[in-house]
């Protein structure tokens, strides 16, 4: 069973659940809903002299970049418009992350630590105001937020059943709807043509977590990697033929490619410290992902996917999610 401290982990740590991470039980202290936005006090950096690439050059200079971080002890969220300086978004509460651009980038989708100490899932204006609970029921821990491509659905992950499994609910919060019932589920994601759900489980029994991909009615479930270590976070690449993901394959966590069309994986990176959550860049070129470098210090790495180079480093970045440009 996924429990409160694993999902904690998960959250705040930046660990997968049931991956070799210290537990953290998530505090019980009151969470007041965000209702602001404040600017952050050390500014997302452009790349330094020592940077592959020149400022002007930066592949993230076009992108609306949405992340969670530490501040002020606690978890926020962060958002960095094109040419401008980065702004909180959050104010408040131990741990608000997991921020998801919507398909229009008018909404955000985020994970928060409610005043009863209970993941929850929230929606928030681009600006980060508006700020409302997104189910209208108690429904236990939820977490992971996926919008589906046309805007109309949220994938998440839930243990209202005891253990964790994949949800989807629309923008009502009413009646969501259970996709898995095997195993614990979850880190679930749309692919890019709504047809099919990629997801992370321990179904198989071996102990770890494996890659699935299933039907978006949660029919036809495949395993896509099958070995004795723990594979989560699975990332559509923008055309469909990919997913990155996190594997501890090489004794640390780090990225990983699945082709669809050959079956097989490869180590996009071969980095000491834990590497995770990727996601890409709308255009495909590159993989956005979070460096754990201590227990509350992060930054964001930018790899050019034909080479597996990491071109940017961003300091204070646990995850990075990335749009076109601004709303």
């Amino acid at each position: 069973m996924v429990n409160k401290a694993q999902i904690a982990i998960l959250i705040c740590c930046g660990a997968v659940v049931l991956c070799a991470c210290a537990p953290a039980s998530p505090s019980e202290a009151p969470l007041p809903a965000p209702s602001q936005v404040s600017p952050l006090a050390s500014p997302l950096q452009t790349p330094g002299p020592d940077s592959p690439l020149a400022p002007s050059d930066s592949p993230l200079s076009q992108l609306d970049l949405l992340y969670h971080g530490p501040a002020g002890g606690n978890f926020q969220v962060f958002r960095r418009p094109p040419g401008q300086p980065p702004r909180q978004l959050t104010l408040s509460g131990i741990s608000n992350a997991e921020p998801r651009w919507s398909p229009d980038g008018q909404t955000i989708a985020y994970t928060a630590n409610l005043a009863e100490g209970r993941y929850e899932l929230y929606l928030m204006n681009a600006d980060g105001s508006n700020p409302r609970r997104l189910l209208k029921q108690n429904f236990a821990y939820n977490w992971g937020a996926s919008w589906s491509p046309d805007g109309a659905q949220i994938l998440f992950a839930s243990n209202q059943s005891g253990m964790s499994q994949l949800y989807v609910v629309g923008l009502d919060g009413e009646s969501p709807r259970q996709l898995t019932f095997e195993g614990n589920n979850f880190l679930g994601v749309w692919s890019p043509d709504g047809k099919r759900i990629a997801f992370t489980s321990d179904r198989s029994g071996s102990g770890d977590n494996e890659i699935y991909v299933m039907n978006a009615d949660g029919s036809q479930v495949e395993q896509l990697t099958d070995n004795e270590v723990d594979d989560a976070a699975p990332a559509w690449s923008p055309d469909g033929r990919y997913l990155a993901y996190h594997s501890y394959e090489q004794g640390v966590f780090n990225i990983y490619l699945y082709e669809f069309a050959t079956r097989r994986a490869r180590a996009l990176t071969r980095e000491a410290l834990a590497t995770r959550f990727p996601t890409w860049s709308p255009d495909g070129r590159y993989v956005l992902c979070g460096q754990q470098l201590g227990e509350k210090e992060f930054q964001g790495l930018v790899i050019r996917v034909a080479d597996g180079q990491i071109v940017e480093r961003l300091p204070g970045a646990a995850a990075l999610h990335a749009r076109a440009s601004a709303p």
